[in-house]
């Protein structure tokens, strides 16, 4: 293995690809490219030129982060690839967030584990996550 961890955006290409190979599923290649293109920060990890791991921040700089797309190539896990990503956007949160800035992210399990080791913690007992229905209310 040649690893290599760079902080430049992914092709869309690429990033569809680990995303299957990872087992998150497809997305369409134009709103990927929309999608990374407006990422606060992205960490990836190569494998010579093949994307094998790839973590990055969505926001809007000043109150609000969310993590997101934290996904390693299945032929790559139990390697700490998945903690590598995590550690890198520690950094950038160490950097660039304020005490009061209000970091998220929805965990697949188990998934929550890893995050659980960066700081993340589940919500008290006075607040829940949601997330909004996108089916059409037609169907």
């Amino acid at each position: 293995m040649d690893i290599q961890l760079i902080y430049e955006v992914p092709t869309a290409k690429d990033y569809v690809s680990l995303r299957l190979r990872s087992g998150m599923g497809s997305k369409d290649l134009q709103r990927s490219e929309i999608a990374l293109q407006n990422s606060l920060f992205t960490a990836s990890i190569y494998d010579k030129d093949k994307l094998i791991a790839f973590g990055r921040i969505v926001g809007d700089g000043g109150i609000t982060y969310v993590v997101s797309d934290i996904m390693v190539d299945e032929n790559y896990r139990r390697k700490g690839l998945a903690d590598l990503i995590m550690k890198e956007l520690d950094n950038y949160f160490d950097k660039n967030t304020y005490e009061d800035s209000y970091i998220c992210l929805i965990a697949n399990n188990p998934a929550d584990l890893l995050y659980s080791k960066h700081k993340f913690e589940y919500l008290s007992e006075d607040k829940c996550g949601m997330l909004r229905n996108q089916k059409n209310s037609e169907d």
